[in-house]
């Protein structure tokens, strides 16, 4: 099986687009054509424009016509048999970076699942998006960046939510509520309220979905808040320690020397 690097697909490129930390792939797969078993390694959408194929996956057959609109977290494998008339597709990648920071995070649950949304194809996202693509002056790429987001987001509202989702909604929640108060977090009995959940699930949903526990969140955030202080500012190491939530400056020494591999002072006189 062929692993597809961030960007490439199969298929005649009519145009790229990088901009804005999103890459936009226009692409003509030819008449009665094969695609290969595949995944690419990066999370993607892709939209058929026009034409249609058939996406053959571990246990399912998608009939993708135009406007139907895929996505696929990194690593799904599948194969493509086009239709006579061929296809034009268009896949979409946001930079990684980007979503896990700022507004994009919210389409983290719609982008890192696989998904089959069928649009109408006179939908105006997709005539957006068609015609940004046909546009080849300076503001095009601009043009295309946000045509490729309009279109993810009437996507992402189309798609009924599922289980995945959902609980992905809710601990977004639960670390806003974390992130607007680190130093005094919420007890768990409260932030289970924020999630509806019983405090046991919120801690196992918690971990399975984030890979850490709500303590060693918060512990990894306090101590990276700290870090950038004692980086970029000159207040004491006292100050930081009781600002980012330790009772005292050993007890912070200890966390952040387990965290970073070196006290604070030495990183203090190293930068």
């Amino acid at each position: 099986m062929q692993l597809l690097a961030a960007s490439e697909s199969f298929g005649q490129c009519l145009r790229r687009v990088d901009a804005c930390g999103t890459i936009v792939r226009d692409t003509r797969l030819a008449p009665a054509s094969g695609v290969p078993r595949h995944a690419h390694a990066a999370a993607y959408a892709c939209v058929v424009l026009d034409g249609r194929y058939t996406e053959h996956g571990e246990r399912t057959a998608l009939d993708c016509v135009a406007g139907s609109l895929l996505t696929h977290a990194a690593g799904h494998a599948h194969a493509n048999r086009v239709g006579d008339a061929g296809a034009r597709c268009v896949n979409i990648e946001l930079d990684e970076a980007m979503l896990r920071d700022g507004p994009l995070r919210a389409l983290v649950p719609f982008l890192h699942a696989d998904r089959h949304v069928a649009l109408s194809p006179m939908a105006v996202p997709l005539r957006r998006l068609s015609d940004a693509l046909a546009a080849d002056d300076d503001l095009a790429p601009l043009q295309v960046h946000a045509a490729a987001l309009d279109l993810l987001c009437a996507a992402a509202r189309a798609a009924p939510p599922d289980a995945a989702v959902r609980r992905a909604a809710v601990l977004d929640r639960v670390v806003d509520c974390l992130e607007s108060d680190l130093a005094a977090a919420p007890a768990l009995d409260a932030l289970a309220r924020v999630a509806g959940l019983h405090p046991h699930h919120l801690m196992r949903a918690f971990r399975q979905q984030r890979g850490e526990t709500i303590g060693g969140y918060v512990r990894r955030r306090r101590l990276e808040i700290a870090d950038a202080q004692l980086r970029h500012g000159e207040l004491p190491l006292v100050d930081i320690a009781l600002g980012a939530g330790f009772c005292d400056q050993s007890h912070f020494t200890r966390a952040y020397r387990r965290q970073f591999g070196v006290t604070p002072g030495l990183r203090r006189r190293t930068c």
